[in-house]
């Protein structure tokens, strides 16, 4: 029993070593003469090009189908007071600072409102990289994925 006690004692200490974890009776916090940490990686944003102009035009077809009734770009060109514009100052607000997965994941689940279609998520990640190209924010050279959608909103810079 008590071989079994150091043993797990040892194998803590190694394991605290090797995550840069300081372990004895008076601190336990970072090392801060560990090599082995990794700086975390920043975070992409919509200014990085996490689109490709091929996948947004491709989806101008479908935007106009499902969207354009009742989302215009800009507030100058909405068509009735309810309408929600999908660019200029009240887009930017409400969307500055959250991943494109959360844009993504309202089109899945919420549009078009009427009822009228059902969008995939194949088909909401095409309609979102089809609105990045509309408000002039920059394509890359891969389509917006799942996994790219983890990329915040950022206001474009003027």
């Amino acid at each position: 029993m008590r071989f079994r006690l150091l043993a797990l004692a040892a194998s803590l200490l190694v394991l605290s070593t090797a995550i840069g974890v300081r372990a004895d009776l008076r601190t336990v916090g970072p090392v801060d003469h560990d090599p082995w940490t990794l700086a975390p990686r920043p975070q992409k944003s919509v200014l990085d090009g996490v689109y490709s102009k091929s996948q947004a035009d491709g989806a101008k077809v479908q935007f106009d189908k499902l969207c354009a009734e009742c989302h215009a770009f800009t507030v100058a060109t909405k068509r009735k007071a309810e309408d929600l514009p999908l660019g200029d100052e009240p887009f930017f607000r409400n969307w500055e600072g959250k991943p494109l997965a959360e844009l993504v994941s309202l089109i899945v689940f919420t549009m078009p409102n009427d009822g009228r279609a059902a969008v995939e998520e194949a088909e909401a990640l095409d309609l979102v990289a089809y609105m990045l190209q509309q408000n002039g924010f920059p394509a890359g050279s891969s389509p917006l994925t799942k996994a790219t959608a983890s990329a915040m909103f950022t206001r474009p810079k003027m």
